[in-house]
Order: C-alpha cells, then structure tokens, then sequence
C-alpha cells in the first residue's frame, strides 16, 4: 500500500492574543561543504563549514506506527554550561522509555555514552542542566499522577542516585528558576505548604546534606506565578490572578524588604508579561503586552509608574514567540514571530550573521532552533527542522563557525519517503486571512484532501514535520 494519492491541509486561525511569555532567569533561547559520506545518524559526525550532503527518505511505502508515534531515537540534546558534557534523551535499552543519556561533548566514542536516570514507567521528558554543570534536573510524576517532582542526579558520578528535590506526598513542583551568578543554588515553587498555591523555596541542590528546601517567598493566596531578578537572584515578580474578571496583574516589588505593587493588569482576553529586568538600577523592565493592539509587542516599561517607556518590536500578525537577551547586560538580541514560519528581527549584528550562517550550512528551507548553549556561549547545540523528514541536531562553533552532526531524531524514517509542506493563505469572506498549511502528495493532478480545522485562539498547528 503506498500513501501517494492524499493530500492533507490544516487551516488554523491566527489568535490576536495567542502564547504568554514565561518569566525566567534561564537564558531564552537554518544547509554546510560537500562532502562524499551522508549525513551522520550515530553520535559522530562530519565537521565541516561548507556545504554538507544531508540525508533524504527514499521510500514511499507505508510507515509502520511504530515508527512514526514511538519515542524518537535521540531528542533534545543539551550542553552543560561549561561545554564539557552532552547530555540528549533515548529510549534506555531495556524497557524503551526515555531516559538521559549523557558523553563527553569531545568524545564520540559511542561505548562511553552512559544513561544518567534509570525511569522505567512513564520515562522523561523535561531536563535541564544545573548551573554546577554537573547535576542534571528533570521533572517526573508517579505513574501519570501528575504531580511533578523535581529531581537532580549527579551526572559525573556512575554510582550516583537520583534525589527527589521536592518530596512529599501529592506535591507538585514548578517554576524552577536557575542562575550562573549563583551555581550552587536553585529557586523551585511547590505546593508543599497549601495544595492550591506555589510558594517559592531555596534549594542548595547539590549538597546532599543541607538540600532541604527553605522557604523563600509565600503566596498570599492569588499568585499564578513567580520571577526572579537576576543580579541579586530575589523573587522580585508576581503574577495574580483576580477570579472575579479572570484579569492578570503583575506585581514587582524592589527587594526583598520593600512592599509589593501592582505594577500593569491585563483585563481578560489580553496577554503580556514580564521578561526581565532591565540592567539600570531597577528603573524599567522588559514586557510584553497586546493592551491596545491585536498582538502582543516587545516593550520597555517603567518600574515605578508601568507606562511604556519604548516599543522595542512589534509584529501585527503575530505574537511575541521568542526573546534572546545578553544575559550580562540584559540587552535585546533578537525577537522572533510565527505568523506561518519562524521569522526573526535581529538587533544584534554577530547574532543574525550566526544565523545566516546556519541557514548556508543546513539542509535547504529548515528552520534553525538552538536548543543550548555553553556559559560562553561559543558552541551551541542546533536543531534543523524541516516538513518532509526528522529532525536533525549539530554541534555550532561559534568562534569557527563550523558544525559538527550529532543525530537524526528519528533515523529509521530517513528510508520513507515524505512530501514538502506548503504554508499557504486563503481569504475568508471578512477580508482576513487563514493561515494554511498544505501537503500534497501529488502537485501534477487533482487528489482527495483531508481537511484538518483547528480553531482558537489557545491552540493553532505549525510548519514542519509531525510525525
């Protein structure tokens, strides 16, 4: 059976007011020369700064379902800050859920990869490295509860154990903030105290004996969500909720001694939110707001009254969907918009010539995502991704500009053959346009079509591969 004679479309409506920008110290974070091997799926790889033969599918017979829903092969490579680990997620190899797997990032000797975490149920999926660049985080419920703990493993030790970060029965983490002014501490928010509200806690993750969370900042009763000011590394933000008009304001207060106050409020159906503070002595912060627009737009705001100070980038399509920062002085690198597929506005020359050099050096029309990057910021973990195949992650040497391939998120769909995704616009009878996204198996003559209709505004499909 061949799947040759479809063609699949989704239209998706585009929300004026769709995606809130999370608070967070963390850093926020498209083909290369030719070259006779193919594209590496193992953890080697060809290095090079030309251009490079990616992979294709080659088949058109039908895809077994385990191969286009099971777990991928490697997913979500991640760099300690100091560069000297990779760590990524794979199936372990006895049970096949996924678990972190971790090697030196100079050494691709694949009998030296060791798995890190032991799950053996519902198996991970979100991990971070800890400042320390030595622990790694992740979250984890019990059996599909959904009450996720945090919990940190000491990666450079094989006969480390996993330490649950946050115990307790029916406790539920979030918020976990990190920073690299200060390694050897984390900021988490838990339920601990009231099952309905996250206070935030201290945590000195990685001293097993004084690891017990401290009390850092109590929830009054109508916080949804904390942040924290980067120099001092203070909970600094607070975002409320008012249930009588489903309204969000954000609190800032000057330090831990002042006074809370209300600082901007977004009435229903609005969206916006801090993204940082601004380094000037605590006179404005980063925020973005859609209050008096269709979209929300990239502002400086200040501190004392909440009145816009700039716009700094605004997009009337699309919402805010990224924000780069200089994370030492604060300043805007670049902001990216998704009205169809990814588009970025740079304010950072040596950042857009990164880019533009990414794009030379990866497979022709995929997106780029940088997933990582070292505390120096000179190698980066990217991912290429395109409509018409998996996901394929390289190593980027910021000095050399240079890749390295790591792996291909799913190698075993690299024998199928897949078409190219159109994203194309069709104008309803307002005169507003319907993004679309449009694959055809066949484009020399008519076949059935499958319409796929997603509406909004909290959910809408995107451009790329998805199976």
């Amino acid at each position: 059976m061949k799947l040759t004679n479809i063609v699949a479309a989704t239209f998706v409506t585009v929300s004026n007011n769709f995606g809130v920008i999370g608070f967070s110290t963390l850093p926020t974070q498209q083909t290369a020369s030719k070259i006779s091997s193919s594209y590496s799926t193992s953890l080697g790889g060809a290095t090079t700064s030309e251009q490079q033969t990616f992979t294709t599918t080659t088949s058109d017979e039908i895809i077994p379902r385990d191969i286009l829903f099971g777990n991928p092969t490697y997913a979500s490579p991640n760099l300690s800050p100091d560069g000297k680990y990779l760590a990524y997620l794979a199936p372990s190899k006895d049970s096949g859920v996924l678990n972190v797997f971790i090697r030196n990032t100079s050494d691709k000797d694949e009998s030296k990869v060791r798995m890190v975490t032991s799950d053996k149920s519902r198996g991970i999926r979100q991990y971070f490295w800890a400042q320390d660049s030595e622990t790694l985080l992740y979250m984890q419920d019990f059996e599909g509860d959904e009450n996720f703990h945090l919990w940190g493993i000491d990666a450079t030790s094989e006969k480390a154990e996993a330490r649950d970060l946050t115990p307790g029965e029916n406790i539920k983490a979030s918020s976990v903030i990190t920073n690299k002014r200060y390694p050897n501490e984390l900021l988490v928010g838990t339920n601990e105290r009231n099952p309905a509200i996250f206070d935030m806690y201290r945590c000195k993750y990685n001293d097993p004996e004084n690891a017990a969370l401290v009390l850092d900042t109590e929830n009054p009763g109508d916080v949804v969500g904390w942040g924290s000011e980067d120099e001092s590394f203070e909970i600094r933000e607070a975002t409320v909720r008012n249930p009588a008009d489903s309204s969000n304001t954000v609190r800032v207060r000057d330090d831990t001694k002042s006074e809370w106050r209300d600082l901007v409020t977004f009435p229903y159906g609005e969206d916006g939110g801090v993204i940082e503070f601004c380094k000037d002595n605590g006179k404005s912060c980063w925020m973005t707001s859609s209050v008096g627009r269709e979209t929300t737009a990239l502002l400086q705001v200040d501190l004392k009254t909440g009145e816009t100070i700039k716009e700094i980038s605004y997009n009337e399509k699309s919402d805010v969907q990224g924000i780069v920062l200089d994370q030492d002085t604060k300043k805007i690198k670049a902001v990216s918009y998704n009205y169809a597929r990814t588009e970025r506005v740079f304010f950072d020359k040596d950042l857009e010539a990164d880019y533009e050099k990414l794009k030379e050096l990866g497979p022709e029309g995929a997106e780029v995502g940088v997933g990582s990057k070292t505390r120096d910021e000179k190698l980066w973990t990217v991912s290429f991704s395109r409509s018409d195949g998996p996901t394929e992650y390289c190593l980027y040497d910021q000095v050399k500009k240079e890749i390295t391939s790591l792996f291909v998120s799913v190698p075993e769909l690299l024998q199928y053959k897949f078409s190219l995704m159109e994203d194309v616009r069709i104008k309803a009878r307002d005169g507003l346009e319907l993004v679309g996204y449009l694959t055809r198996a066949k484009k020399d003559e008519k076949t059935p079509l499958i319409l796929m209709v997603h509406g909004g505004p909290w959910a809408r499909d995107s451009y790329g591969f998805t199976g």
